[in-house]
């Protein structure tokens, strides 16, 4: 299933200043986080910023470094759910390309 970019984005935003969150809370600098996880200052910053995208094992490893790598699900910010029939909804509202 595909969701639109601009909910990806905020996804990912989210994320982000959550991670900056619990570095704050633990008194670490961007540098700090980054020689613990091994992710670098930059990969770090973006992803803080909601400007960058990384690997899940980037994820994972900053994660750890934080000690929350057990509370990942709760870092992830609830989908909105939508039913089956919103879904048909929506494929049958899409243009659809014209037969030859």
């Amino acid at each position: 299933m595909k969701y639109n970019i601009s909910l990806n984005q905020d996804i990912l935003l989210n994320l982000g200043k959550k991670i900056k969150q619990h570095r704050l809370n633990h008194n670490f600098t961007s540098g700090q986080l980054a020689e613990l996880s091994g992710v670098s200052v930059r990969t770090i910053t973006g992803f803080e910023r909601g400007e960058k995208n990384i690997s899940l094992l980037n994820l994972i490893e900053l994660l750890r470094a934080l000690g929350l790598v057990n509370r990942m699900s709760e870092l992830i910010p609830e989908l909105p759910s939508v039913s089956p029939l919103e879904l048909i909804k929506i494929e049958k509202s899409k243009r659809k390309r014209a037969s030859k």
